[in-house]
Formats: structure tokens, sequence, C-alpha cells
């Protein structure tokens, strides 16, 4: 490549070198791949499959990788090669990690990810993998993290990994109402009339409003368990101090207290970290949204998660669109077993598709299919269709959301932790 094409090169990156300028930080640090080198030390690198413009001060063999410390970032990036580190052990000997096979398999999957943080943030990703032992989770939940430029903290970090791996929210509920009984200074707390609230062991009356056909009871419900639960817990604080707090300020105050018994710590942090890994997997991005919302649902024969998901837009005055949006309801049945409802709505023309694992849902759902269409005909929206398709009883998505609803590409988010 001669430096005629290398400075059209530069020209024609000009716009992406700085759109991606802000990415880079003095202090962060990053393995890539030398391409050209031009005489005024312009030089192309290669940062996993992406390609930079950058100016570097040092010999450098393009045939060869190389790990860089980002120095300054205005206009052209400038970089420093960080000196004898040749390879994997010599760079975990610069971080002060263990040369283990772990580390280094990190190290490999690192180089290949389009990634540049800070020396601490290196650290921290590693201790991550050493309590986690799965690279690829904690590599994608902080490919995640950076992304949404979500900050890189265990909170933030536990809170997304709770959301891959932890157990559903009814039964981390049920686990800590149990641990809190059992421990006599404990069990007297708010917080445990709280879960048994959200449990419905002190109102048998909730499950049963659960078999009628009122959805304002049960949107009433719905709203009900939202606001223990403490979802909107920032917005309804808004620096003043309330008098009852709902779920997740509560389980801020038991986290805090003294001498909390080690089994109801982890009980407690398992919640509020689902609690909040559910906030941040709420995006919004140029007026689309997705949420997710998960609520323990007491039915007669034991509770559940009802798992809800919405995409949509906002409209002029800061409102959800009810004319253009896609619904999905996601439960586990006691009975039943796994029932997926996915309502796609255009122009207020509704599509109605659910998945399930028994076969007599599609029979037993036909009687109410004309009271569902001059149900919404009331609402002014039209039923155009409803299908059903049967589901495997092993599928391996998490609450159905990966096979049934587009992520949202890029964004940001609004996080209050």
């Amino acid at each position: 490549m001669n430096i005629d094409s290398m400075q059209s090169i530069i020209q024609s990156n000009k716009r992406s070198q700085l759109d991606r300028t802000p990415v880079f930080k003095p202090g962060q640090i990053f393995c890539g791949k030398v391409r050209y080198i031009d005489p005024s030390n312009h030089a192309i690198i290669q940062i996993g499959g992406e390609k930079i413009i950058a100016n570097i001060e040092a010999p450098l063999d393009v045939r060869k990788d190389y790990w860089f410390e980002v120095v300054k970032t205005d206009g052209t990036i400038q970089l420093k090669v960080l000196d004898n580190i040749s390879n994997n052990d010599a760079f975990l000997s610069f971080l002060h990690l263990p040369k283990t096979k772990l580390m280094n398999e990190f190290l490999q999957q690192w180089k290949q990810m389009n990634f540049s943080f800070e020396r601490n943030v290196l650290t921290k990703v590693a201790d991550w993998i050493n309590q986690v032992n799965d690279i690829q989770k904690v590599l994608e939940i902080v490919q995640q993290m950076d992304k949404h430029h979500l900050p890189m903290t265990d909170v933030v970090f536990q809170s997304l990994l709770s959301m891959k791996s932890s157990s559903p929210l009814s039964v981390l509920i049920e686990n800590l109402y149990q641990q809190l009984n059992q421990d006599s200074r404990a069990k007297n707390l708010p917080i445990v009339q709280t879960l048994q609230h959200l449990l419905g062991k002190d109102d048998p009356n909730i499950a049963f409003s659960l078999n009628g056909s009122d959805g304002n009871k049960i949107h009433q419900l719905f709203r009900q368990l939202n606001t223990l639960l403490g979802m909107n817990y920032e917005a309804l604080i808004n620096g003043a101090e309330m008098k009852n707090l709902p779920l997740k300020g509560q389980l801020i105050q038991l986290l805090t207290m003294d001498g909390l018994p080690l089994p109801v710590k982890k009980e407690a942090e398992q919640l509020f970290h689902k609690i909040i890994g559910t906030q941040l997997v709420n995006i919004e991005s140029n007026g689309l949204l997705q949420m997710t919302l998960s609520l323990p649902l007491p039915l007669a024969e034991k509770v559940i998660d009802a798992n809800i998901h919405w995409r949509g837009k906002k409209t002029e005055d800061g409102k959800l669109d009810p004319n253009f949006c896609l619904i999905i309801f996601d439960l586990q049945m006691p009975s039943l077993g796994t029932i997926v409802s996915r309502m796609q709505v255009q122009n207020r023309t509704i599509n109605l598709y659910i998945f399930c694992e028994d076969d007599k849902i599609e029979h037993l759902s036909q009687p109410f299919v004309d009271l569902l269409k001059e149900n919404l005909k009331k609402l002014n929206y039209q039923l155009a269709a409803i299908k059903f398709e049967k589901i495997d009883a092993n599928r391996q998505t998490n609450s159905g959301e990966q096979n049934l609803i587009p992520p949202v590409q890029s964004g940001s988010l609004d996080v209050r932790i």
C-alpha cells in the first residue's frame, strides 16, 4: 500500500474515526495488529474486526500483535506500545494475575473481541471469570455492559448475571422468606410482611381473583405487585423519605444491617440483583423501547413468574404508543406447562400467536375467542388472527425472549442504582 492510498483511507475514515474516538480514553489497554505504517507514523491498527487510525512513535513489526495503551484521543489517537509484553504470560504478570489455563483462555478470547478498557477493568473482568468459571458468559455480559455504557461495577455485573443464571423471581422471594423466618431477629422485620404479601400467603383472595374474567382486577393486581417490588422505586422516592418502602428499598436496608446471617445475606443479594437486572435490561434507543417485567403471580396451586416483555415506541408527548407494539407474556403454568403469547399490534390491528406445550390449549381457548374479539373491539382494536404452535418442553431459552423478541441493537439505558 502506498502513501497516497494511506491518505485516502485516513480521509475516508475521518468521520467514522471521530465517531469511534469517544470509545477510547487515556489509560485504556487493548490488543491489536499493525496493518500498515506510513513515514509520518500514522498506522492502521486492527482491533478484532475494527480498524482505527492512530499515531505511534515506536518501531513496530506489521507481522506481530501488540498490547497498546491509549495516551491521548484528541484528533488522531496516540498509542503507546507496552514494553516487554510478547506473550500472554508476560501480560498476566503486567496485570498481576495468575498464569493459569483459565486466564490464558481469557486473554485469547479478549484479543479477538473489540474491547479496550483500563487496567483495573481488565483485572475486574478476570476476577469475575474466576468467580463464575465461565469465560464466555462473563465476556457476553461485559460486552453488554460496554455496548450500553453501563458502569463496570460488581453490582451491575451480578445483576446482569442473575438474568442469565439465577432462579426465577418467585423462587428467590420464597427462599428469602424462609431464611428470614428461621432467624429470630430478622423474622419480625417489615420485609417479611412484604414477602408474605408477594407470595399471597396473607391474602387467599388474590389467587381467586386471577380465575375470574375481570381484566381490571388482574391489571390492578399487576400494578400492586409492581409497586411492592419497587421497580419504580427511584421515581417514587425522588429524594424524599418514604413511609412504606417497597421490597427493593427494604432489601437495601436489610443488606446494610450489622451481623446479618450469611444465609440471609446470600438470598437477599440474589433477590436484589434479580430486581436490578430486570431494570438494566430495559432499553431505550432513538425513541424505541424494550422493557421486561417479572412479577410473582400467586396462583391457587403455586406462585409462578409472569414474565412480560414489551417492544414499541413513545409518542410525541412521551407516552407509550398503543397503536404499534409487541407484547409477550411468558408463563410456566403448574398444570399446562409453558404458555407464551406473542401479540403484535400494527395500527391497532392485532395478530396473536400462542406457543404452548399442551395440545389442549387450542381447544380450551376456542370458547373465549369471540369474547376476546368483542372486548378488544370496545377498546378500538381489531383481532385479525390467532395462531397456535406447539413448542418443545425442553426448550433452552430463558423466558422465551431469545427466540421471540428481536434485541434492540444499540442505545442508552436509564440506570439508577
